[in-house]
């Protein structure tokens, strides 16, 4: 008998042990080593587009300058990757301690830019060579673009079995260069110079993906940037009609207030942000301005309840953000970061404004579980290419989104509209997929979910009935005396004006025939 127990629990254990192991996602963060801002020729530009592209594949990034580096720092166990960013290659800086430490890691190792080690080309598997002063194009599916002048850039000769991420060829006339633009050998990688947009944008993160994170091919999301209260909501309205009509989903980076909002205006605000709703449109609630706390101090306090009650008017009002808008400084500050973004599984990384202040700057910066690389569609139409970007249906292998620019005027809006029409881009569309999208403030839960709004679990239906009517009754009340003129102000000083001009002409033209008919004989 109980060699017969002893049997089933040997049957048992080894049923146990033959079963696969399932791995959790690695949380390690990677490690962003710069070896300087080089603030004169925009190289933070730069650092601020590689942190966001890390962050889009879903890592959390800590970011060091090299001359900061510790010692011992970089080991297997507190980092999944480290990716070395040459952003001054005439300082030709070096940490030789960051040197002999990144040589025993065993991670994934990216190097971006010149001055590669002995120990990073044998990783790689090959040589390095140099380029002097050339006109550089970039080949990647069938499409090339011309690159700015490089005046000096390392490449890879030689090597074998390794991943190439687009193709760079010179112009040099009888002695030509092929060479690859992103080369991956194993977990070791290499990149001549990081682009912030165009052509070069989708070989960067395919390379980062089969790095860290391989995942499907991403549309593009199209996102209608600088919606305010104080915009035109004339001009969105005819966009976001013109999107709807020909299927284009699409997305708001919509500002909210938490003052003055009895007003009429702030009524007709949200009531806009609702129709976008209506027409297949989400809205990603765009973090507070920083300069609106001139003279007062921004503390977690102070940001949790403007927040908050910027989102609960909102909902109030008919309309659930799915996510947050935010310039990638937000994720690279203490506060900024576990306050604001803390509160949402979706956000738009937006580029960094040239300055902004600080509130507790950190070196680390969170994941989400998605979040979106933000540039340009207008930069995207303006590279030089054989084909047109926006024609090219291109995808990508991390979350990227395509904005433009709400406009301000009737000229802006047609060119807008023509620039997204004519865009032959397979769009994201949010209400076909199954991924949730989520925001919570204090009590508040909202999730989107397969084109269906949830506020703290219970289903939402977004009506079109305007609780404002087309006019306010007030505003037609006073529209008389004072107010009448102020209102026609523009149209009576022009008339005024011409008035005058035209009186001024007359005037001289008599004064000049008096003056010569002194001189006739008579």
């Amino acid at each position: 008998m109980r060699k017969r127990w002893l049997s089933i629990w040997v049957a048992i254990v080894v049923s146990l042990l033959c079963q696969p192991v399932v791995h959790a996602a690695d949380q390690r963060p990677v490690l962003l080593v710069y070896d300087s801002a080089n603030v004169y020729y925009d190289g933070t530009k730069t650092i601020d587009s590689v942190q966001r592209m890390l962050t889009a594949d879903g890592l959390a990034v800590k970011t060091v300058r090299l001359a900061n580096y510790r010692q011992g720092e970089l080991n297997d166990a507190a980092y999944r990757g480290v990716v070395t960013l040459i952003n001054w290659p005439a300082a030709g800086l070096s940490n030789p301690r960051f040197n002999t430490d990144r040589a025993h890691f065993s991670g994934v190792k990216l190097h971006i830019g010149p001055n590669l080690q002995a120990n990073e080309l044998a990783d790689l598997h090959a040589k390095k060579g140099m380029l002097i002063r050339q006109q550089l194009t970039l080949t990647t599916h069938k499409i090339t673009e011309q690159l700015p002048y490089t005046d000096r850039m390392e490449y890879l000769a030689g090597g074998a079995q390794r991943d190439e991420y687009g193709q760079l060829n010179t112009q040099n006339v009888g002695q030509q260069k092929i060479l690859p633009y992103g080369v991956k050998v194993g977990q070791n990688a290499f990149l001549p110079f990081w682009r912030t947009n165009g052509l070069a944008v989708s070989c960067e993160a395919k390379l980062l993906a089969d790095l860290f994170n391989p995942q499907a091919e991403n549309r593009p999301l199209l996102v209608i940037n600088n919606v305010t209260p104080t915009s035109n909501l004339h001009y969105l309205n005819q966009l976001v009609t013109a999107l709807d009509r020909n299927n284009i989903p699409f997305a708001l980076s919509a500002t909210n207030v938490e003052t003055n909002t009895n007003q009429f205006a702030y009524q007709k605000y949200m009531y806009a942000l609702r129709l976008a709703e209506l027409k297949n449109g989400l809205v990603f609630m765009r973090v507070p301005y920083l300069y609106s706390y001139t003279g007062k101090e921004i503390t977690a306090a102070n940001l949790r309840a403007t927040m908050s009650e910027r989102l609960q008017l909102m909902v109030k009002s008919g309309v659930y953000p799915t996510g947050l808008a935010a310039p990638n400084h937000w994720n690279q500050d203490r506060v900024l970061g576990k306050v604001g973004l803390k509160a949402a599984t979706n956000v738009l990384l937006l580029p960094n404004p040239k300055t902004y202040p600080q509130v507790q700057r950190t070196n680390f910066s969170r994941s989400f579980d998605r979040a979106y690389y933000v540039m340009s569609l207008n930069g995207l139409a303006k590279a030089k290419t054989t084909v047109a970007l926006t024609k090219a249906a291109q995808s990508y292998a991390v979350p990227i989104a395509l904005n433009v620019k709400l406009p301000r005027t009737q000229a802006e809006l047609r060119q807008v509209k023509k620039s997204v029409l004519n865009a032959n881009l397979d769009w994201e569309n949010p209400a076909t997929e199954t991924k949730t999208r989520t925001m919570t403030f204090a009590k508040l839960k909202l999730t989107y979910h397969a084109g269906t709004y949830f506020v703290n679990g219970e289903p939402q239906n977004i009506s079109d009935a305007a609780p404002v009517p087309k006019h306010s009754a007030r505003s037609q009340a006073h529209e008389t005396g004072l107010n009448l003129i102020l209102f026609y102000q523009g149209k009576f000083l022009m008339a005024f004006i011409l008035v005058t001009l035209l009186g001024f002409g007359v005037l001289i033209y008599l004064g000049r025939k008096a003056y010569w008919a002194k001189f006739k004989r008579k």
